[in-house]
């Protein structure tokens, strides 16, 4: 069975039409601070989101006569597509106002926005006007709950087909549906986003960023993505008060949105009980208490004051508590913001193990983080726990459970399968970026970041750096390696495969 162009093509040219409006009132934004600030960024984004606007005019022109059945195989295409549609037309303001002068630096960028990962190319943030900062930050934002899920809650013409869709952007163990129709789930997650976005933005600028930086702030870290508008992050603002309101937002951004909803309605239940953030507040405080551990190590053990300590913080215990807890978290969550005290690179190495561990672990399911999520793990770890029992207990029955719930083998089946692609992924990536002249430790952290869109990696790519040095293959490589971790390995992977095309 044939794709179905026509109803591609339609899809594709409503969801171009969605980023042509945001990319205007980013345009809007410019215009504002063009008279406000001198800023002359304006054109480079307007002229954008008209040719975006066309080109998906086209699209949905060429395709509005279609027939509007939608098949899971054409629900996976779409997906992946858009997000490379998006960011190829998401890419030209960084070109047209001279953010980023190659084609390969403005591509990562905008994938990295769009697949909320936060490393950039643009060493000089500083210098950048004021609306290509909204634009920068707005991508992660539109990324963070999934392009599609937002689109679904705005067009509901889509019809029939969004199931196929919405599960296939929802790559998770399940999908949950809050409402009876997709529709319906997709707006009660935007809405539950938008909510929590605004409180994040109030509390910003309570905390003493401006009413900009706070809603370009909020936008990066409701996405769980990273990108701010100055080149020290949040480290910028020397303001314990940031990091904390930042700390916060990044752990519930981290939770599957979908307890928020039961919440809402009054279900605690399903709330605290859910298996999978008990885990993740466990593994949070867990990781937190192990680096505040190898802080004080590393004081006792040093002899003299030296860089390594300085990068630490000043020793007290509030420092390391506030620098360990948001080290995890924007780990955890794959933000990668950079706090006052960030530089794990000058840590040490003792503490770059841990902290590969949290980039490929993630958040949970349903949430705006990346990582191959805390459940897989679950999952892992009672599978091989299990694996054990049968060995020792050979007529025994053990299976693994979830919330309560037995879960099929097939699913036990698809984490262990998703699991070795991932390494596998990890093992030739690493390789890869070794010949394009990358260190060895410079390889893993960047390939383990892209795939958990994390954004800081080790060694040249640490949370110091840029990743404007990486050489423009290496460029377009990590782009894919983004998209594959963002979309869960296997959305991605299937359009590669050529059992998709076969009729």
């Amino acid at each position: 069975m044939k794709l179905n162009w026509a109803l591609v093509r339609f899809i594709f040219g409503l969801l171009l039409i969605v980023e042509a409006v945001f990319m205007m009132v980013s345009a809007g934004v410019a215009l504002f601070y063009h008279y406000h600030a001198g800023d002359n960024d304006w054109w480079a984004l307007a002229v954008p989101a008209m040719l975006t606007g066309l080109s998906g005019w086209a699209f949905w022109h060429s395709g509005r006569h279609h027939n509007s059945q939608i098949t899971t195989r054409e629900g996976f295409f779409i997906v992946s597509c858009t997000w490379v549609l998006f960011t190829l037309f998401g890419m030209l303001p960084f070109l047209f106002s001279g953010a980023c002068h190659h084609v390969s630096d403005a591509f990562l960028e905008a994938m990295a926005g769009f697949t909320t990962t936060g490393c950039t190319t643009i060493n000089n943030l500083e210098e950048i006007p004021h609306g290509i900062h909204f634009w920068r930050c707005l991508t992660q934002w539109l990324g963070g709950l999934g392009i599609v899920v937002i689109s679904l809650a705005l067009l509901p013409m889509i019809g029939s087909g969004a199931t196929q869709i919405f599960g296939a952007e929802t790559n998770g163990l399940h999908v949950d549906k809050l409402r009876p129709k997709i529709q319906h789930t997709a707006r009660r997650l935007w809405g539950i986003y938008v909510t929590l976005s605004v409180a994040n933005a109030v509390l910003y600028w309570v905390a003493g960023m401006s009413v900009f930086d706070a809603i370009c702030h909020t936008f990066s870290t409701m996405a769980s993505g990273g990108f701010s508008t100055h080149q020290d992050s949040i480290g910028y603002y020397h303001s314990p008060a940031i990091e904390y309101v930042c700390i916060v937002f990044l752990f519930l951004t981290s939770v599957n949105f979908n307890l928020y909803y039961f919440l809402g309605i009054g279900h605690l239940r399903a709330f605290w009980r859910n298996e999978e953030l008990r885990w993740f507040t466990g593994i949070v405080f867990g990781f937190t208490l192990l680096f505040m551990s190898l802080d004080g190590a590393t004081r006792f053990f040093s002899e003299t004051e030296s860089e390594q300590l300085s990068a630490l913080g000043d020793g007290t215990f509030l420092c390391s508590l506030r620098t360990a807890l948001f080290h995890t978290l924007t780990i955890v969550s794959s933000a990668g913001f950079q706090a006052e005290y960030f530089d794990y690179v000058k840590w040490g190495a003792v503490f770059w193990m841990p902290t590969l561990l949290l980039m490929a672990c993630g958040g949970c399911t349903s949430s705006t983080a990346g990582g191959l999520k805390v459940v897989r793990f679950v999952v892992l770890m009672k599978n091989a726990r299990n694996e054990i029992l049968q060995a020792l207990h050979p007529r025994a029955y053990v299976a693994v459970r979830l919330n309560g719930h037995t879960l099929a083998s097939e699913t036990v089946y698809k984490v262990l399968a998703m699991f070795s692609i991932y390494v596998i992924l990890a093992v030739v990536s690493i390789f890869f970026l070794q010949l394009l002249g990358l260190s060895f430790d410079t390889a893993i952290g960047t390939a383990v970041s892209a795939l958990g869109n994390t954004g800081p990696a080790l060694g040249d790519l640490g949370p110091a750096f840029t990743w404007s040095e990486v050489p423009a293959l290496g460029k377009w490589y990590l782009s894919l390696l983004m998209l594959v971790g963002r979309l869960e390995i296997f959305t991605v992977l299937l359009i590669f495969s050529p059992m998709f095309w076969k009729k």
